[in-house]
């Protein structure tokens, strides 16, 4: 028992010097690069963040570099939501995102799960006629026209339904649809007797929840941050602008500034400087996003990959 003892107890320090002899100057270089870049991105959004609940004074005297603020004030956020501009923008950026991505997602997986039946004939003729329109498209004018004779020009359906079906995202879900999905599932439903609709909706989609919640999560992000609809198709809408629109205005637009601190006042509120208003406003148009992603983020990396399978 003895001799056993003596045998094995030098082998954890031989363990210890092995495992500090295989750090290289690489992994030293990696890791410092990546908390470098790491600090690189976080910084800026700290900075904002710090600048909407800061008071501007405080603010002023350490401008350059600040980690955490002496004083919080949330007067910013809380003249923000109190303005009537800011409040129908954000309704209207959460319907528009909520309502896009649930149509979007749903149209293009049915499609891509149809499209990905190549046995059944049109099917790839069809495919090619939707990838076709990502490679070559009419232009904006005779997009223009189109919305014009559909009478989507400035409503607030322009800004949903032309993105409902993505030819990107189209690709993915039917190269999961083609290579991914288990075929023995589809044949043992259709054996019980069930319908392709029934197939799709109980059998695919459950097991696809990992590439649907990726996908979501880049049209979640593209419709909340979209003005470019609301800025050629609608315009001079206010009742309809979404908060990507408004948040840009915000830092461009004197006049808006100056009626979201008209209005503020008029609630009762002191005068606010510009930039506590502007970071408030940049910080509200983040968050959405931020808090969205950490639950996607299991589904994330799988989802892409399954989406880009091939046999």
């Amino acid at each position: 028992m003895d001799t056993t003892l003596t045998a094995t107890a030098p082998i954890a320090p031989r363990r210890r010097r092995r495992w500090w002899r295989r750090i290289t100057f690489l992994d030293v270089f990696v890791v410092l690069f990546t908390v470098t870049f790491a600090l690189i991105c976080f910084y800026p959004m700290w900075y904002v963040f710090l600048a909407s609940i800061t008071p501007y004074s405080e603010f002023i005297q350490n401008r350059l570099m600040v980690w955490f603020p002496q004083t919080i004030d949330f007067k910013y956020y809380v003249a923000v939501f109190s303005t009537e501009v800011f409040a129908r923008a954000l309704f209207v950026s959460v319907t528009k995102t909520v309502l896009g991505t649930f149509l979007s997602v749903l149209i293009t997986s049915m499609m891509a799960y149809g499209v990905s039946k190549t046995h059944i004939k049109g099917m790839t003729a069809i495919n090619a006629l939707v990838v076709f329109t990502m490679l070559f498209s009419g232009g904006l004018i005779p997009e223009y026209m189109l919305y014009h004779d559909l009478g989507l020009l400035r409503t607030f359906w322009v800004m949903v339904l032309p993105g409902v079906l993505n030819v990107f995202y189209f690709i993915i879900m039917r190269n999961y649809f083609s290579y991914a999905a288990p075929k023995e599932l589809e044949e043992a439903a259709m054996i019980d007797g069930a319908s392709e609709v029934r197939i799709f909706f109980q059998v695919i989609l459950p097991i696809a929840k990992p590439m649907l919640a990726a996908v979501a999560l880049f049209i979640a992000v593209y419709h909340w941050n979209d003005f470019y609809t609301y800025m050629m198709f609608v315009s001079n809408q206010p009742d309809i602008q979404p908060f990507a629109w408004v948040l840009r205005r915000t830092l461009v637009d004197p006049s808006l500034m100056n009626q979201i601190r008209n209005e503020a006042a008029g609630a009762g509120m002191p005068v606010l400087p510009p930039i506590g208003l502007r970071m408030a406003t940049i910080i509200i148009a983040m968050l959405p996003i931020l808090l969205l992603y950490p639950f996607l983020q299991p589904f994330f990396a799988k989802g892409m990959l399954l989406g880009a399978l091939k046999e």
